[in-house]
């Protein structure tokens, strides 16, 4: 065995001289406090290193003659035995220690047999100890934990410890003996009997984790493993990232790379990137299997089997796993949790003790205890099995299981279960008996008796209420042209023959290949027939703007493909669910409510709109369902509101200030801005391009508001030209009010005799062919500022995507390739940590992603706080034909990029 192997010690304690044993400020400060006689404790959670300290600070006292004696109370033992049993063995143990005579202790503890057997302890502690050892005197007691599982009270024990300190006043010969407690306890638990004085002495020793400082003497393990020494502090640094200092923890990740045969990088860089492989490859990958000696599985126990309710424990951390940390309230149940070792307290705030614990006992983790604590887990068991009506719940049993559910997100077996049970209850005309739950669980309103029993399943079951707004493939919504082999897949697919439905979606996507649909569900069934799948949502406004639908769902698509033709992630497919939200901000809260019941759905790619958008993140933001919009815009949408959001274009501030930054270089000076108030995209990109332009010299002479119904187009342009006496017309409106602007675009061209012409600039939402259809020669030269367009470094992405839906390529289709391609890699990095990826991992993975230009549509994508770090691009309307796969086109006009160079228009 070599020195690096013989260095660590992973469990157990450490000898006084192991050279990896690590000072901390309680060493001094134990010490310190017993040799001035004063009574202590150290309690703590398991593994931080509490006996380990004991031994080190005995051999110190005893330096100091000062004698010593460590009882480890575990191992008198707790399971059948008795009152008198355990105190004798205590006594013994001391007389051991303390190497008294021993040949007729037990006959003097059966000459006292009718004292108690803490008073027999007191005499043998004042007739023998202290009057055979003329030292001052330590006594440790480890374990003190164990006396709680004894079948009978120990108040007495510690009411007995706290009377030898009181009797120092009374009797000097007590002043020379200490007690010293250490275990997994708090003092409020050592005397349970409330009518008696609670244990109220003592000094407190915190036990806290390593510091750098305190811990770099377990750098020189390491030493013989890299070139430097400063390189292995590098590393252990890191270590202490992962571990918060956790003693036990620390010495396993530092045994781990010294035993490691694997080439050590020396940059700080590589160093930390190499730690957090070996962190996840050796500790958390599979930690069920990998913890050994026992250690994260220890902590799962303690709470699993504390005395405290479970379900209790696991709200209060799973609270802390939301909001990364909770005010200490000193409740017993904070308590327990800072004694698992999983949370740790810091200036009366609760945090997870260390990186590692938020890996392995993440939300997912919770979930999994909750579930397998719920109350009506044999019936749920049996029902499975063979699916009898005797297993359905019934009566106080219902009421108390629908109670439970509340605010939790469940297994479909769980939805189905519980629903299965309420139709039951309501076949037997029990209404009487199922009213107090429909109040449990905020059902208001008139309940009618056929209505019933549907509404209360779509309070449990995702997609019941509103079935008609979402389909993996279950139906469609025709967004091709509908073809025979399309609803034929769909009716397979709803009897999940998966194999039927395979062959004829596949039909279908040839039969059209412009239409996303079909692909999707194509896809879909690959994913359910391998069975396990992955499951993403994507929230589009079909019915109300399908074409605007359709181009985000040729992004997704084409990702989803991709992903699924390379054998998914761990050989788990993708599956997407298609989302209706008919660009309405009420029906994009009904989406989301229903995308949250359904805890498989990981993420959501959408909303369209900006309004939408906003309605939509008031309820993923509190689920932490991540949403990537293709197309928000706004600025009112941020991280900072919303901690889920993110987006893969740039935001009407980006947007607005490239505009502007036009005007500025194309001599524009003054504008009239036509917009819709009140809409918070419109305002957004109004507020941010008004901003730039007067920044940059430039004057709005006056603000229209789209919506007016009293607008005239021909009006409108010439008090624009003849009063404003603008150089250029603005336009911010939303989908609804892009046929308004077309108008006043109209009238300008049709108008004869006009001393010269607007110039007309606007905003992203009207980049789509429609727009060219309609405007056509009228919004010749018109400007736009637009997310994405193709050109040499997305040439790649946008010929794949021409040909594949075998035309031009909006940005929405690249954007939404882009979010769908976040999410993946989010996902990707996820099941590194967990093969069953929560939620809150994929959340917190979108923070840190970043993809090169070769795996998008041709920019590189990170996240900032949310926002896509990129330049939006400005396109204008061209009259004739572009390239096929270079943007839209339509009605003899289509869109091409501003010349960056030139940057001019003609006026």
């Amino acid at each position: 065995m070599n020195q690096e192997q013989e260095y660590y010690q992973v469990g157990g304690t450490l000898n006084s001289d192991a050279p990896s044993y690590i000072e901390r400020k309680a060493d001094k400060n134990i010490y310190e406090e017993l040799k001035a006689g004063n009574f202590c404790y150290v309690f703590n959670s398991r593994q931080m290193g509490k006996s380990s300290l004991q031994i080190r600070v005995r051999k110190k006292l005893e330096t100091e003659n000062i004698a010593c004696a460590i009882i480890s109370l575990d191992e008198i033992g707790t399971e059948g035995v008795t009152q008198d049993q355990w105190y004798y063995t205590l006594v013994k143990n001391l007389s051991d220690n303390f190497e008294l005579p021993s040949n007729r202790l037990s006959a003097w503890w059966q000459e006292r047999k009718l004292l108690t057997p803490v008073k027999r302890l007191s005499d043998f502690i004042e007739e023998i100890l202290l009057s055979q050892i003329f030292q001052n005197i330590v006594i440790f007691l480890d374990e003190i934990d164990t006396v709680l599982s004894l079948d009978f009270p120990t108040d007495d024990l510690f009411a007995f410890i706290r009377g030898c300190y009181n009797q120092r006043a009374n009797n000097l010969k007590y002043s020379r003996i200490t007690f010293a407690l250490l275990g997994v306890a708090t003092p409020s638990q050592l005397i349970q009997d409330k009518r008696r004085t609670p244990f109220n002495i003592g000094q407190e020793i915190q036990l806290n984790g390593f510091s750098f400082e305190e811990a770099r003497p377990l750098a020189q393990g390491l030493e013989s493993k890299v070139s430097h020494s400063q390189i292995a502090e590098d590393i252990l640094r890191e270590v202490l990232n992962w571990t918060g200092g956790q003693p036990f923890l620390t010495q396993k990740i530092c045994k781990i790379i010294a035993d490691s045969q694997d080439f050590i990088p020396v940059h700080k860089q590589a160093i930390q990137r190499w730690i957090e492989q070996v962190v996840i490859s050796k500790i958390i990958e599979n930690w069920e299997e990998q913890d050994n000696p026992q250690h994260l599985k220890t902590i799962s126990d303690r709470i699993i089997n504390s005395k405290y309710p479970t379900f209790k424990l696991l709200n209060i951390y799973l609270e802390i796993c939301q909001k990364q940390k909770i005010q200490a309230d000193g409740s017993s149940e904070q308590s327990e949790l800072m004694l698992s070792g999983l949370v740790v307290e810091k200036n009366k705030i609760l945090v997870i003790y260390n990186l590692i614990y938020q890996y392995v006992f993440d939300t997912n983790w919770v979930r999994e205890m909750l579930l397998n604590i719920r109350p009506y887990g044999k019936e749920l068991t049996g029902w499975k099995t063979d699916k009898n009506k005797s297993w359905l719940l019934q009566g106080r049993k219902l009421r108390e299981a629908l109670s439970w559910q509340v605010d939790k997100t469940l297994r479909n077996e769980d939805y189905q279960f519980l629903n299965a049970s309420l139709e039951l209850a309501v076949k037997n005309y029990r209404i009487w008996r199922i009213s107090t739950i429909v109040f449990a669980i905020a059902i208001t309103g008139v309940l009618i008796w056929q209505q019933l029993p549907k509404t209360i399943v779509g309070f449990f079951v995702p997609y019941i209420s509103e079935p008609e707004l979402f389909s993996d493939g279950k139906k469609t919504f025709f967004l091709g042209n509908g073809n025979f082999h399309q609803q034929q897949g769909v009716e397979a697919f709803k009897k999940a023959d998966y194999s039927q439905a395979k062959e004829l979606f596949k039909k279908a996507k040839e039969s059209d290949r412009n239409d996303p649909e079909a692909e999707i569900y194509y896809n879909n069934t690959l994913a359910h027939e391998k069975g396990n799948p992955l499951t993403l949502a994507v929230a589009v406004p079909i019915n109300s703007r399908r074409e605007r639908a359709t181009e985000i769902l040729r992004g997704v698509a084409q990702a989803q493909s991709e992903i699924n033709n390379k054998g998914g992630l761990k050989g788990r497919l993708l599956n997407i669910i298609i989302a209706d939200d008919k660009n309405d901000p009420n029906q994009g809260q009904r989406v989301a409510e229903e995308l949250i019941k359904d805890s498989n759905v990981l993420g959501v790619i959408g909303h369209n709109s900006s309004p939408v958008s906003q309605a939509a993140l008031t309820k993923y933001k509190d689920k932490s369902l991540a949403m990537i919009s293709p197309s928000s815009t706004s600025t009112e949408l941020t991280m900072e509101k919303f901690k889920v959001f993110f987006r893969t274009v740039p935001s009407d501030a980006k947007n607005g200030e490239k505009l502007a930054e036009y005007t500025y270089k194309n001599n524009i000076k003054t504008v009239v801005i036509f917009y819709t108030k009140g809409e918070i995209y419109s305002e957004s990109l109004k507020k941010a391009f008004e901003q730039s332009f007067k920044l940059n010299g430039g004057k709005v002479v006056r603000s229209r508001d789209l919506a007016d119904p009293n607008l005239n187009a021909s009006a409108e342009v010439l008090l624009s030209i003849f009063d404003d006496k603008a150089d250029a017309a603005v336009f911010f409106p939303n989908l609804e009010l892009i046929s308004t602007v077309i108008d006043i675009a109209k009238a300008q061209e049709n108008k004869a005799g006009l001393p010269r012409k607007l110039r007309l600039l606007g905003g992203d939402s009207m980049y789509n062919a429609d727009t060219l259809k309609k405007g056509k020669k009228a919004l010749e030269g018109l400007i736009l500022t637009v997310p994405w367009f193709e050109e040499s470094h997305s040439e790649s992405f946008a010929r794949k995507a021409c040909t594949k839906w075998q035309g031009g390529i909006s940005w929405r289709t690249a954007a939404s390739y882009d979010a769908t391609k976040a999410f993946i890699k989010a996902i990707e990095l996820a099941m590194a940590l967990s093969t069953n990826p929560s939620r809150q991992t994929v959340l917190e993975k979108l923070n840190s992603i970043e993809l090169l230009p070769n795996e998008t549509s041709g920019h590189k994508l990170k996240f900032n706080k949310g926002e896509r770090i990129k330049e939006p691009e400005l396109v204008k309307v061209a009259k004739g034909s572009g390239n096929a796969c270079k943007g839209l086109e339509e009605g003899g006009f289509h869109f091409e990029k501003v010349d960056a160079k030139a940057q001019s228009i003609s006026s």
